[in-house]
């Protein structure tokens, strides 16, 4: 049987998981930071994509894939091709940062769903939530039905009460699925693709910054 594939590995492989000091659009400092913007080469980018596809596949597949302008777009369409490849027909959706005034009106771009049909939002990082606020609003206000949003990593912060993923859930209605976790990828990579020194400042920021699902804060 083959062996699972990690995506922690691949994500510091390709060089989207990168520790140091970042300043996160939350205003936290964080030592580790997750960017899949940085995978532009096909067969990596298309490895990505099949990560996110199988979860999704997991959890049930979905009838149209939207992606949230700018690094939702490519991910959307990927994510669509590797779904499609494991037998079913899968559309993709993206939105603009403007609406369009000329042609062919609109903020959305891509297969408008059918009554019925379902829809997956796909983002490579969960934060705070912020962003996928603003894009669950846009499809439900044209009656799409979202029935899950995936990403590639769950940072596992702390929200205004506890875990930032069970306050999105409970305020947009919207499961949040992910390919792995922080917490996962730092212990699975720690004293390997991960020093002893970058672990011990995750912990740090985890014991400020994190939390755990439907529990509050790491810190107890």
């Amino acid at each position: 049987m083959a062996e699972k594939k990690s995506i922690g590995k691949f994500l510091v492989k390709t060089g989207a998981l990168k520790f140091g000091d970042f300043t996160l659009k939350s205003g936290r400092k964080s030592p580790y930071f997750v960017n899949t913007g940085v995978i532009c080469e096909g067969k990596e980018f298309l490895e990505l994509c099949e990560f996110i596809a199988s979860k999704i596949k997991e959890i049930g597949g979905c009838d149209v894939v939207y992606g949230p302008a700018y690094k939702g777009i490519p991910l959307a369409v990927g994510v669509a091709i590797a779904l499609s490849k494991k037998g079913r027909k899968v559309y993709w959706l993206f939105n603009r940062k403007e609406e369009k005034a000329h042609g062919d009106r609109g903020m959305l771009v891509g297969h408008l769903p059918a009554p019925g049909e379902s829809v997956v939002l796909v983002d490579d990082v969960f934060t705070t939530g912020g962003t996928k606020y603003e894009n669950v609003d846009l499809l439900k206000s044209i009656g799409v039905r979202l029935t899950a949003v995936v990403v590639a990593v769950d940072r596992e912060e702390r929200g205004e009460n506890g875990s930032a993923v069970k306050e999105f859930e409970e305020k947009a209605g919207v499961p949040v699925k992910s390919v792995a976790s922080t917490s996962g990828i730092f212990d699975e990579l720690r004293g390997k693709e991960i020093s002893e020194e970058i672990y011990a400042r995750f912990l740090k920021y985890r014991d400020e910054y994190g939390a755990k699902p439907g529990t509050g804060n790491w810190k107890q």
